[in-house]
């Protein structure tokens, strides 16, 4: 079996710059407005959402600039997270299955894995708290957003995943 490598749709994360500009600016606009007006709470929410957005807007800026993959399929392992400092490497054997969920309009593939904890522990600490998140919305601790991967790529990754995992073909419309 080949390696594959799925990418983020540029376009979409060219419209989310447009957004977090957008945000930035609203941000910042009512902190200046908020802080002429007396009202410093409301002023220093308004730099805080700003700044977060501010921070957002870098990191697509190099997502956008580098050419790193979303998933990358070995023929011994899934990496998760591959454009990340820290990637994370699942092995075939690992994979229980798959759950897809819908979560606000948009496809979730969840990862049941036999050892969750195992794979946990190579995640960052940062990456390990944001996922106390998943814990407690019930939701698996890995996943794969498939809004992220290129619309095109998404049945041929189903299908790989499927192959690789249980020997099974698998279609974006069966899920």
């Amino acid at each position: 079996m080949e390696e594959l490598q799925f990418y983020p749709s540029k376009g979409k994360n060219f419209i989310l710059l447009l957004l977090c500009l957008a945000f930035i600016a609203l941000g910042f606009l009512i902190s200046l407005v908020t802080f002429n007006d007396g009202d410093y709470v409301i002023s220093a929410l308004g730099a805080v959402t700003g700044l977060f957005f501010a921070f957002l807007f870098i990191m697509l800026v190099k997502q956008q600039l580098t050419s790193k993959p979303y998933l990358i399929l070995t023929k011994e392992e899934l990496i998760t997270s591959a454009a990340s400092k820290n990637p994370i490497p699942i092995a075939w054997q690992d994979i229980r299955g798959y759950n897809l969920i819908k979560v606000n309009g948009s496809k979730i593939l969840e990862i049941m894995l036999e050892d969750e904890e195992k794979y946990r522990l190579q995640m960052t600490k940062t990456t390990r708290w944001l996922n106390k998140l998943n814990d407690a919305m019930n939701f698996a601790p890995f996943a794969i957003a498939l809004g992220q991967v290129k619309r095109k790529d998404r049945d041929k990754l189903l299908d790989e995943l499927d192959k690789r995992t249980f020997g099974e073909d698998l279609t974006m419309e069966e899920a």
